[in-house]
């Protein structure tokens, strides 16, 4: 059922001011009767209702307007109508602005509408249809709109005049929403701007960050160069120890046997003279200053002992060439016993002036990893472990397998650490040695490979004057994030 009935009370006898104030009727109508259904309006039915208003407003005001003006409504009542609908225009921007912060702005608007149907169009409207109809039969607008207030019904101007207060109420109260809503607005605005603001300073910084990293990465694979050809300039060193020993006695020795064949083509020769019918008696004395006796017994040792120099520089080498794992691939399963072995012979020039080594290897399997990463963590503990000892100790190299993972233990009888240097041997730079000694790269490294890029994990046990014992565990397979 319709909450208004068009009816005579509506009428003005001006059809197509009719016309548009029974659209507005229907537009009501419908509002209510969506609202007693209960479902509530959904926001693209509430913005076809304002876009309907909006077209009533603009279309009939200005035909409204242009009809007063065309038949010469008195000024006093033209200046009210118009400011009327002026009023009508502004409360319904209001509503539309302050949608959002009202909790049923479906009914706010159907009340608005319910009041301006009371109040103007059976108040002004009606007003303004009598003093049209008048002037058209010969009155003056002057007194068109004097018999208007004179012909007003007492009860009727109380009850118009009731409704006018309540219309102007709710103008009022649509005004303030609408000025509340202003207000936040231009402090969502401001608000906005400053998170715009604090966005555009938050990127900069980031970008600043990244820039930061980007150096200090760099800076890291620096120090990580340095730290290897440190390393490498370290085993250089022991390396050409190593190599020297034997290259030396194997060039003295070719030094030796370079005389005793000298000594040979002497005797060969005058051999060949003595055939030619030389004195056989100087034959005799050539076989004496050889001394071919001495020459049966000397060269076999001579040459076994070179040989063995020799060897002993292609043992050398291997290990040299185990230890870098330059032709093999980064990722494999390895004996890491046997990596092991060779990175003890290839610092051996840091340990046997320092320590014993005593092997304690257990039966393990292979284990996945990247060989020469390992190696580099092997030769920083061996390497550490020989510093540590003041004077001669023992350094014991254990392994062993347990719950599918495999462990080595590296223990010296050296110094030891107190707690405080202890809880700190594993960042970067941190190092107990004379500046110019160590970077304090070392541990921090051989942590780095060991935790991080093979998902294993170190224990440190050490007192001070008892020694210190590593023991660094691996999984028999690298995780697949890691490994990449």
């Amino acid at each position: 059922m319709d909450e208004f009935v068009w009816d005579q009370r509506f009428e003005t006898h001006l059809a197509l001011v009719d016309q548009q104030h029974r659209q507005l009727v229907d537009t009501t109508n419908a509002l209510g009767k969506l609202l007693v259904k209960g479902e509530g309006v959904s926001p693209a039915a509430l913005q076809a209702i304002f876009q309907t208003l909006a077209r009533y407003g603009q279309e009939h005001f200005r035909d409204e307007e242009q009809l007063m003006a065309e038949v010469a409504v008195d000024s006093r009542h033209f200046r009210a109508h118009k400011a009327r609908h002026q009023q009508f225009i502004e409360q319904l921007t209001s509503l539309w602005r302050s949608r959002g912060v009202m909790s049923h702005p479906a009914e706010a608007i159907h009340g608005f509408l319910a009041a301006w149907l009371t109040v103007h169009i059976l108040g002004e409207d009606q007003a303004m249809s009598r003093q049209i109809a008048a002037i058209r039969q010969g009155m003056t607008p002057a007194e068109a709109y004097g018999a208007e207030e004179k012909a007003v019904d007492p009860a009727t101007a109380v009850l118009l005049e009731a409704l006018e207060r309540l219309y102007s109420l709710i103008s009022e109260q649509n005004r303030d929403l609408a000025q509340v809503n202003v207000g936040l607005e231009e402090r969502v605005a401001a608000r906005t701007h400053e998170l715009a603001e604090a966005n555009t300073k938050l990127a900069r910084e980031q970008a600043e960050t990244m820039q930061l990293l980007r150096k200090v990465e760099d800076a890291q694979q620096q120090l990580l160069q340095s730290e290897k050809m440190a390393a490498i300039g370290q085993l250089a060193a022991g390396v050409a120890h190593e190599i020297n020993n034997p290259i030396g006695f194997v060039n003295s020795n070719l030094g030796t046997l370079k005389a005793y064949i000298t000594r040979l083509m002497q005797l060969v020769e005058v051999h060949e003279a003595v055939l030619n019918g030389a004195d056989p008696a100087t034959l005799e004395t050539a076989r004496r200053e050889a001394d071919l006796e001495f020459l049966r017994e000397d060269l076999p040792s001579l040459l076994a002992e070179s040989q063995e120099g020799l060897n002993r520089v292609t043992k050398i080498v291997q290990d040299l060439k185990d230890f870098s794992h330059v032709d093999q691939a980064e990722r494999q399963f390895t004996n890491l016993n046997a990596a092991l072995e060779s990175t003890l012979n290839v610092v051996w020039n840091e340990l046997k002036y320092k320590a014993e080594v005593v092997r304690e290897l257990g039966n393990i399997p292979d284990v996945e990893c990247i060989p020469a990463q390992i190696n580099q963590v092997f030769m920083n503990l061996l390497v550490n472990a020989a510093q540590a000892i003041e004077q001669r100790g023992h350094i014991y190299v254990r392994s062993g397998a347990e719950n599918g993972q495999v462990w080595f233990e590296i223990t010296d009888t050296g110094k030891g650490m107190p707690p405080e240097v202890k809880n700190r041997i594993f960042e970067p730079f941190y190092t107990t040695k004379p500046v110019g000694k160590g970077t304090g790269l070392g541990l921090s490294i051989s942590y780095d490979i060991v935790v991080k890029k093979h998902g294993g994990r170190f224990e440190v046990s050490s007192e001070p004057g008892q020694g210190t014992t590593f023991r660094l565990w691996l999984p028999l397979h690298m995780p697949e994030a890691s490994a990449a």
